[in-house]
């Protein structure tokens, strides 16, 4: 579990630079606008304003897109702060610490998306969804603060502007091909339609149409791949259907990322996660140009194929399953026959991959698989989910193995993964849910209509496995407008952090993950059931708080905190950063090695020797205080006029005042306004009071510590007399010698190992030979022997091994002058000899002359090689020695 070392940073901190890259301005905004965009934030959708690449940071504020570099940001702080104490002034310290992207984008921002590469920028608003193309970070930090226009694309004119059907997750397809032209990138929208657009920067058509497009209530009840599945287009009534309400879709993603260490179903397999409880899969879901990693296809062959024969034997009681058998061995045939390509560009996500065009047999849509479900418990059907995340399942390494020369290389970095999916769920009160998956989703398509009559699908309502349900947020009023989401840790896939409206909470299943597995692995399954039962009973994920936003802040902005960024960088450190419109939050952790040094350290000491001894706890560790954003936004009476008082009567502001029907209104109005902003106001200092007096008295308690620890220190000291020779006996000073001894014994601890590595490093020249290795050099040396370079002692197979040198040798210089003869004939052929018209014997045809020439070249060049290849090892032999 990671722990925080400090909360924001100094350079996010107010009154620094960076703070104005999270926050409103208040010259542009005011409070009542503030809260009317707030209260919509989460009504739709996820709040994701908030992109990186690398150590770029974009964010939403205002509606604007704001970029900038979080180290750079980093070092101009620290050179700002070395400035102040030299009292030197810097130049254009005035100037805001970002760059504002200018885009054609009028509605709401709800969500952002860097491509895989960092090229372009995928920007989701109320009710459109445009791309824009992103200019490399030199071009973006110039010193010129001149807002960038960015060239943009509208996706889908005609397609995304339906109010009644925004678009609810966008997701860049992992196996995409996604170039500094392009990209693939797949949207759902909230009526149950998923669309794949394959964008091509020299093809504005492609941002037009998408290459693919399923609607999943017409696939839901499909029979035939021969069907209509495409979404009703612009303007087409789509008609009534039983599914509407239950596939009301909530939220997507892939199950993985597309590396050789998942299943290799995985990354093209999309999730969808219906808001009334029912997950659905759609596999295999491709463009019709992807890219598959190296383990990919082997990985699909030595899993389809012994599949297929098995069911091949008994076809009679799983004739459902020879036909999805078959269906795949089709698909993966047309992959086979196809000859692939590269992609010779360095900003390809997955280097070296291969390129192949999507199958079109057995359909390029797939069968829609599901609805998956589980039980929780309770009496409401309705679970109001809100994100999903999916983890795949691990690479099967042994199939993929099977008949190589080293088949446990493969299992030794697949320790830490589990063989079954691993399905997270969030709903609208805060709870996650975590599930297992254990069948696995595997590629499946409808039959042809021509084939035959009405199949029962293959795919039903399958059970998930619900291991454990965690609650996250305290039971208030304000659980229907939360939408937690997810994010994913970079340090191990089985860990991930839950975004709600007022706090970040970190999840580990690392522990839990290395467990299950060894029991699913274990080759003794008496008791394996027993053991499962009490694994999925027991607690599944650790959980600890990282963030928590002010009070404050959440009382007077009723907003949410964006989907989290986790950075891991040498610059930035382990560091997590969400924001709201008013303040900023992040928080450093360790990571992973920090963590394991710091105990290492901690089991090195012996406190079983102070265990007698009072241990002082130390003070409770919070985020510290940020000034909320209230003290910092300006008097709502300064825009009152404009705002609330209507051109027509702003003239009687400058007369006598009359009692009326308008001056009541406007006083009222402005008692309103005015007490909204006093109330902040107030419960900001109310909250700046109790910390205040909580600060009083937890400095009461801290003095309180250090006059203990000075009295046990003096008790101590009045123990040993001028001479220095400390009376036996002594309870305390037997404490203080054991721990004294056990400093010295660390230290001389260290002391030697550090001159036992001294002289290792000093005394040999580079690794210590293994046994193979030695085991080498005597047959080289035995074998340098008997060829005669070197005249041991002599035996009787080293006179064989030299024999049979010398006959090779003496063979090849008789086949070389042997071949010369027979080219010098052929090429000028005698009168009357056997070659020439003439000649009394007959003709050798030319084809079996150069035949057996060839084959003598060949036998030539065999054995120079093997005499060059011995000649050599014994040169680098006589070398290292």
């Amino acid at each position: 579990m990671p722990k925080v070392n400090s909360y924001p940073p100094a350079w996010l901190y107010r009154p620094s630079p960076g703070a104005n890259l999270f926050t409103s301005n208040p010259e542009k905004t005011s409070t009542d606008d503030s809260l009317k965009q707030s209260k919509t934030a989460t009504a739709d959708g996820p709040v994701k304003t908030i992109a990186k690449r690398g150590n770029e940071v974009f964010a939403v504020v205002d509606n604007e897109i704001r970029w900038s570099n979080l180290a750079r940001l980093k070092d101009q702080w620290q050179q700002q702060e070395r400035q102040k104490k030299t009292k030197t002034q810097a130049d254009g310290s005035s100037a805001p610490p970002y760059r504002v992207l200018a885009v054609p984008v009028y509605g709401r921002i709800k969500q952002i998306l860097p491509s895989p590469n960092g090229a372009f920028l995928a920007i989701v608003a109320e009710n459109t969804v445009h791309i824009a193309v992103l200019p490399d970070s030199s071009h973006l930090s110039s010193p010129d603060k001149v807002p960038i226009r960015l060239k943009t694309y509208q996706l889908g004119p005609t397609t995304h502007v339906l109010p009644q059907a925004p678009v609810v997750s966008a997701l860049w397809h992992p196996l995409g091909l996604h170039t500094n032209l392009g990209g693939c990138l797949v949207t759902i929208t909230a009526d149950a339609a998923v669309r794949v657009w394959e964008l091509d920067r020299n093809n504005h058509w492609s941002f037009d149409q998408p290459t693919l497009a399923v609607d999943l209530q017409k696939l839901v009840d499909g029979t035939s791949s021969d069907q209509d599945f495409a979404p009703s287009g612009f303007g087409k009534n789509k008609g009534f259907s039983a599914d509407v309400i239950d596939m009301e879709v909530a939220s997507a993603c892939f199950a993985g990322n597309g590396n050789d260490k998942e299943n290799a179903w995985a990354p093209m397999t999309l999730w969808i996660a219906m808001k009334p409880g029912d997950l659905y899969a759609l596999c295999p879901l491709l463009p019709s140009k992807w890219q598959a990693p190296s383990a990919t296809i082997p990985s699909l062959s030595s899993a389809i194929i012994p599949k297929l024969a098995a069911l091949e034997e008994a076809p009679e009681d799983v004739e459902e399953e020879l036909i999805a058998s078959r269906q795949q061995y089709e698909w993966l045939k047309e992959i086979d026959e196809q000859e692939p390509a590269h992609l010779s560009t360095d900003s390809n996500p997955i280097p070296g991959a291969d390129v192949f065009s999507r199958p079109t047999n057995p359909s390029p849509i797939p069968r829609l698989q599901g609805p998956f479900r589980f039980e929780t418990g309770d009496e409401l059907d309705d679970l109001d989910l809100r994100d999903i995340l999916v983890i795949a399942s691990k690479l099967d390494a042994e199939d993929l193995m099977a008949g190589e020369d080293d088949e446990s290389a493969a299992d030794s970095n697949d320790q830490d993964k589990l063989s079954a999916t691993v399905v997270c769920l969030t709903n609208g009160n805060g709870r996650v849910h975590i599930c297992l998956e254990l069948d696995g989703v595997e590629g499946q398509w409808l039959p042809r209509s021509k084939k035959g009559a009405f199949r029962t699908p293959i795919s039903e309502p399958a059970d998930l496995v619900l291991v454990e349900s965690l609650d996250n947020i305290r039971s208030t009023g304000a659980e229907s407008t939360t939408w937690p989401t997810f994010t994913k840790d970079v340090h191990s896939p089985y860990s991930f952090f839950v975004t709600t409206a007022s706090n970040v909470v970190h999840f580990s299943l690392a522990s839990w993950v290395q467990r299950l597995e060894s029991e699913l692995q274990a080759e003794d399954t008496s008791v394996s059931g027993f053991r499962l039962q009490i694994l999925c009973s027991g607690n599944v994920a650790q959980r600890e708080k990282i963030l928590q936003a002010s009070d404050a802040d959440v009382a007077t902005s009723s907003d949410h905190l964006v989907t989290s960024l986790v950075f891991y960088d040498f610059d930035l450190g382990y560091m997590l950063l969400t924001s709201l419109p008013s303040n900023p939050y992040a928080a450093v952790m360790d990571g992973p090695e920090d963590a394991f040094s710091a105990t290492m350290d901690l089991r090195t000491y012996d406190y079983k020797a102070s265990a007698d001894a009072s241990s002082t706890p130390l003070p409770p560790h919070r985020a510290p205080y940020q000034v909320p954003a209230i003290f910092y936004a300006k008097s709502p009476l300064e825009t009152f006029v404009e705002k609330h008082v209507p051109h027509r009567q702003r003239h009687t502001l400058k007369e006598q005042v009359r009692l009326s029907p308008a001056t009541l209104d406007l006083v009222t109005t402005a008692h309103r306004v005015l007490s909204a902003h006093t109330n902040a106001l107030e419960r900001a200092a109310s909250d700046l009071f109790r910390r205040c007096e909580r600060l009083q008295g937890e400095m009461k308690d801290q003095l309180k510590q250090l006059s203990d620890v000075a009295e046990r220190i003096q008790g101590v000291a009045s123990e040993i007399p001028e001479d220095g020779n400390r009376k036996q006996g002594s309870r305390n000073g037997d404490v203080l010698d054991k721990r004294l001894q056990a400093a010295k014994d660390k230290q001389d601890e260290i002391t030697r190992r550090y001159d036992a590595l001294r002289k290792k490093l000093l005394n040999s020249g580079g690794r210590p030979l293994s046994q193979r290795e030695k085991a080498w050099i005597s047959e080289v040396k035995s074998l340098n022997a008997s060829i005669g370079e070197e005249e041991p002692e002599k035996n009787e197979s080293h006179e064989q091994l030299k024999q049979r040198l010398e006959t090779v040798k003496d063979l090849a210089n008789e086949l070389v002058a042997e071949a010369k003869n027979l080219s010098a004939k052929a090429s000028s052929p005698e009168p009357g000899s056997p070659a020439s018209p003439g000649g009394a014997q007959p003709k050798v045809p030319q084809r079996l002359q150069r035949a057996k020439v060839a084959d003598a070249m060949r036998m030539v060049e065999r054995e120079s090689a093997v005499i060059e290849a011995i000649t050599s090892r014994l040169e680098r032999l006589h070398t290292s020695l």
